[in-house]
């Protein structure tokens, strides 16, 4: 507390020297700063020019914020009591330190600290916030007087109320951020419905496809061909059901599939697609069956228990209607490449006039996760022969012919969304005889790990010809390199980069430190993506026709979910959102440029005609000379 006060005086003094420029944002305290007296005490006394400032700076465009330790509750009848509730946007009302909810405000608001004051009689508290928030200015309630004619408050008329009005919208569209971490009151307000589907011979072809290529809610991970997909849908020991998943953004189709051995009360299959991942499908159908037994194999993304029935999901009959979504023929083509987590996204995506294409990275036959979106795989489709893939494919399971194949290069969309985390998170290995760098497990313990380890874990997940002799093999023919360097992903990038004629939507990593199970692993996982983010802004800084869709706007500790890369429902949502205004402001972009294309082949060509016409005229009074 001693360091903090230092500080605080030290930048009080600063901001004697430095002069307040432009403020957009003004977050108040309340106890003896809004009003006088300590609610939670004896009571408050309001001060009708403080709540006649906060109206006058909204018809400046300035907006108020709250942060205030103190019932939330309360705090809030009280102010719609003297009726200026509304004008605050983001209040952060609670017993948290008054740092971080201040960081949380400055985000929503999407402002720079430099642009906003902190009041507060407490100076310990305007300590902790300035070193929480460098560049903020903080005041005692004696500079209120002061607020009305000081420059920096200036402002622009807004007697509207525009800017509120637009901050209201984006917290409302917030608004299941705020006091309600574990999520629910999102999935509550998505109106989640499915349905069971008991004749599954018509849509046999889908339910092969989730049971072969779903891993990370697949829960026994067997893996069948579909003459044995027959048979099991024949047997009568077995209650076998797919489901069928819609909300009010859209449909997901068809999602889940089970197989119940009735007399052993067993789950022989138990999976869903990750498109619906985080919504509680998974669970909400286990306590449908009542808790039955499985034997899970490998890690899954969402654990089951036996006791939470989730209320937001409803049952309704089947619908019969399509599941695919016409877009109209006016809408952007996106391809979405990436890890499957963001088939949440692209969910999201359905309801706007957007038509996706799909790459994501995919599991093999041999069990294992595909990592077709590392940028190392990418750049060595275009650049290995088929003889070198081929190898590669037939000596190491971690891999398919599928890998190499990508329509990244095809250019047959409008922009290419791209997300980096596999180059992120996963380790390289080198072959000591070619040189290639191939992607294979992610923080890997494998350089330590011994051959019974390797053989154990490959066994626990499942994973087929990873045995004993892939070890030996591996270990002689490849050495461990780690993670993707800066400087060649920068590498790869410029290579992507020049081969896309497309613009360029690149996804970049959260940086948080993850509040679950084994905090130090993703506190490094944290420092990685800091790293690699800023590799990317660089990337992108210097290549036009290049965006960043900033998870980091979205993402915090309550949002983190099995793992700093897998994030709960509304990030997803808000993703998209992102997605969709900046592909709106990539499109606006291009018919600026078509107008000022028009304009110049409209100006040649008068300038064209002009000249065609002079010379026409010359031309004739020329021949009327030579008569």
């Amino acid at each position: 507390m001693l360091f903090l006060f230092i500080l605080y005086k030290f930048k009080v003094i600063l901001q004697l020297i430095i002069y307040m420029d432009t403020i957009k944002l003004v977050i108040w305290d309340l106890d003896d700063t809004f009003w006088k007296g300590t609610l939670s005490e004896e009571g408050i006394t309001p001060i009708k020019d403080h709540i006649q400032l906060i109206k006058d700076l909204s018809k400046r465009g300035i907006v108020n914020s709250i942060a205030s330790k103190n019932d939330f509750v309360l705090a809030k009848q009280k102010l719609q009591e003297l009726k200026v509730w509304d004008y605050f946007i983001f209040p952060q009302i609670n017993w948290h330190p008054k740092g971080n909810n201040i960081q949380q405000i400055i985000k929503s608001t999407q402002l720079r600290a430099e642009n906003v004051l902190f009041i507060d009689d407490n100076h310990l508290n305007l300590a902790e916030v300035q070193f929480y928030n460098r560049n903020i200015w903080t005041k005692e309630p004696h500079f209120i007087n002061k607020i009305r004619s000081h420059k920096a408050f200036k402002g622009k008329d807004d007697s509207s109320f525009s800017r509120l009005n637009q901050y209201k919208i984006l917290e409302k569209k917030e608004k299941e951020k705020d006091h309600f971490s574990d999520n629910t009151e999102f999935l509550e307000s998505s109106e989640i419905q499915y349905s069971i589907i008991n004749d599954l011979r018509p849509i046999k072809d889908r339910i092969l496809e989730l049971i072969n290529r779903t891993n990370q809610i697949n829960y026994t991970k067997k893996r069948i061909n579909s003459e044995e997909l027959d048979i099991l849908l024949s047997n009568s020991d077995y209650k076998c059901k797919a489901i069928r998943l819609k909300d009010r953004f859209g449909e997901y189709g068809i999602v889940g599939f089970y197989a119940l051995h009735k007399k052993n009360n067993k789950l022989e299959h138990f999976l869903f697609s990750c498109r619906s991942m985080n919504i509680g499908i998974e669970q909400y159908i286990y306590s449908l069956l009542q808790f039955p037994d499985i034997n899970k194999v490998g890690d899954v993304t969402v654990e089951l228990n036996q006791t939470d029935h989730p209320h937001w999901i409803k049952e309704v009959e089947d619908w019969s209607h399509s599941t695919v979504k016409k877009n109209d023929s006016n809408s952007t083509k996106i391809f979405l490449k990436g890890a499957c987590d963001l088939k949440q996204m692209a969910h999201y995506l359905s309801y706007k006039n957007v038509d996706v294409l799909t790459e994501f990275n995919d599991v093999n036959s041999n069990n294992h996760p595909v990592a077709k979106s590392s940028t190392e795989i990418l750049v060595q489709s275009e650049n290995i022969s088929d003889h070198e893939k081929q190898n590669l494919v037939n000596n190491l399971p971690f891999l398919d012919e599928n890998a190499f194949n990508s329509e990244v290069f095809s250019n047959q969309y409008d922009i290419l969304v791209y997300s980096l985390l596999v180059d992120y998170t996963m380790d390289l290995f080198e072959s000591k005889t070619t040189g290639l760098k191939i992607p294979y497990e992610s923080y890997s313990d494998f350089p330590k790990e011994t051959e019974k380890e390797f053989v154990e874990r490959c066994s626990y997940h499942n994973f087929k010809s990873m045995d004993k002799n892939f070890y030996q093999y591996f270990v002689s023919e490849y050495k461990f390199v780690g993670q993707i360097s800066e400087e060649q992903l920068t590498l790869n990038l410029n290579s992507i980069r020049k081969k896309v004629s497309k613009p360029i939507i690149f996804i970049n990593g959260a940086e948080v430190e993850s509040p679950i199970s084994n905090k130090s692993e993703y506190n490094i996982a944290k420092k990685r993506h800091t790293r690699m983010n800023k590799v990317l802004e660089t990337f992108c800084k210097n290549h036009p026709n290049t965006y960043i869709l900033d998870v980091r706007k979205f993402v915090n500790e309550n949002d983190i979910n099995h793992s700093i890369r897998h994030y709960k429902r509304t990030v997803y949502e808000n993703m998209a959102d992102e997605l969709a205004a900046i592909v709106g402001e990539i499109k606006n972009q291009k018919l600026e440029k078509n107008i000022f294309l028009y304009s110049y082949l409209r100006s040649k060509e008068i300038i064209y005609h002009g000249i065609k016409k002079m010379a026409k005229h010359l031309l004739s009074k020329a021949a009327l000379l030579s008569k």
